[in-house]
């Protein structure tokens, strides 16, 4: 079914709110104001929020994208920005293009961008980086880590693969952990007598992200790159962006993930611990106090949900001792109820919420106007929010298919009522319409 006018609400603008009718036409927003309605059906948002649908920077959907974006959208989530995950063999340029073309046969219910996971740094030229540009991607993605995946970029290669970047127009994505620094804390922790997941979390403590974080600025300040730190977790972390734009550089953008704000280290001590188990790993309460007052003072631009359609086990020293887990937590349909409920709780205002959950996501990767806001000529991409209503989140994460979701059951403040992809309904009453899924693959 076709919108052509939601009406009644108070719609969420870059500008701040404004109660207006939202006007829709051949997908797009055509107005907001007083007009006629096109053409398709009407939606009574009186009472509610009118969102921009929210662009989650950060997933990892591709190994089955069709319910991963099924999940999304039943989340308010109408864009998705995926890491690709080349496969043994396969070079980063030709995951990119296979990633494009086994989304547009996929059945997606949301749009889907793509930014490259750069799996073998040391041999990456500037061209294969133009290239990936041209395919679409917004990014690249750096690993500071991981030197038992064999996809660590060592210092060197990080500043050289900032400065090829810039000129393909791709944002570099870091994943910022001290490899040596862990490396030893897992040789300890696998010669002592401990067991359980604990062990993998504490062989990545603050200190090891804060220190790449520090590596990453410093690059991106030689090179002039655009940097876009994930998933950052500390209080240190945030002091050094803090810091770094106070020295007039204001090409870093600084994302945090759901799981960090929301749940903390103490969940590694519960009988069912391992499900926990995330990279970075949850912190102390510490740490989540100064995200949240990175998130109110805008340090944090971009939150991410670091949705994980699989998990992936542990290898290295701590597999090679017995200690074998899996990590990585899913998330991309609960991530905007959690935000909107937990951010209303926090103090944090609505145009808060719309500018990190998409405006500000779809800005840092090349795809504002179009996403991330309620503008004219923008996608009619929106969600009805009502404040007043309440959602308990399902078990099985919004049917993403992934099994228990770590957020199941969780009471939240408010409810999504509908979600439109390009003017069309997709969701109405925490379900699927049963259209066709009409997304597509969306390039930067």
């Amino acid at each position: 079914m076709n919108i052509s006018a939601v009406v009644g609400g108070l719609v969420v603008t870059p500008g701040g709110t404004v109660r207006s009718d939202l006007l829709i036409s051949d997908g797009k927003i055509d107005a907001i104001g007083d007009g006629q309605a096109g053409a398709g059906g009407t939606f009574d948002a009186t009472g509610c929020y009118v969102l921009p649908g929210g662009v989650d920077p950060h997933t990892h959907l591709m190994a089955a994208p069709r319910p991963a974006t099924a999940a999304a959208a039943r989340g308010g989530t109408t864009t998705a920005l995926s890491f690709t995950s080349p496969k043994a063999g396969e070079g980063d340029l030709d995951c990119v293009l296979r990633g494009r073309e086994e989304l547009a046969s996929a059945g997606i219910a949301i749009d889907v961008g793509l930014h490259a996971a750069i799996y073998d740094p040391d041999h990456v030229t500037a061209s294969d980086l133009a290239a990936v540009g041209r395919a679409g991607a917004a990014a690249i993605k750096l690993f500071l880590a991981y030197p038992e995946l064999g996809i660590m970029c060592s210092q060197r290669r990080l500043r050289e693969l900032m400065a090829m970047a810039s000129p393909a127009g791709l944002v570099v994505a870091v994943h910022c952990e001290n490899a040596s620094l862990i490396e030893a804390l897992e040789e300890r922790a696998a010669s002592g007598p401990r067991s359980g997941p604990r062990i993998f979390a504490d062989s990545r403590p603050p200190a090891a992200e804060e220190d790449a974080v520090g590596r990453a600025l410093a690059a991106a300040a030689l090179t002039g790159a655009t940097c876009y730190l994930v998933h950052l977790s500390t209080a240190g972390a945030l002091q050094q962006v803090r810091l770094a734009r106070a020295a007039g550089r204001l090409a870093v953008h600084a994302e945090v993930c759901t799981h960090h704000l929301l749940l903390d280290q103490g969940c590694y001590e519960r009988p069912d611990g391992e499900r926990y188990l995330v990279c970075p790993p949850l912190r102390t309460r510490r740490h989540v106090e100064a995200l949240w007052a990175g998130l109110a003072d805008e340090t944090i631009g971009a939150v991410g949900s670091d949705h994980c359609q699989v998990k992936t086990m542990t290898a290295g020293r701590l597999a090679a001792a017995g200690h074998s887990y899996r990590y990585g937590l899913a998330g991309i349909g609960p991530r905007l109820p959690l935000l909107l409920s937990a951010a209303k709780a926090r103090g944090l205002t609505i145009t808060q919420v719309a500018r990190m959950a998409s405006e500000n996501p779809a800005r840092a990767f090349g795809h504002f106007p179009r996403k991330g806001a309620l503008l004219p000529g923008s996608d009619a991409d929106v969600v009805i929010f009502d404040p007043a209503g309440e959602t308990v989140l399902p078990v099985d994460g919004l049917g993403d298919g992934t099994g228990d979701s770590v957020y199941g059951r969780q009471a939240l403040r408010g409810r999504i009522l509908a979600v439109l992809l390009r003017g069309r309904l997709i969701v109405a009453d925490d379900e699927l319409t049963g259209a066709e899924p009409n997304g597509a693959y969306l390039p930067a």
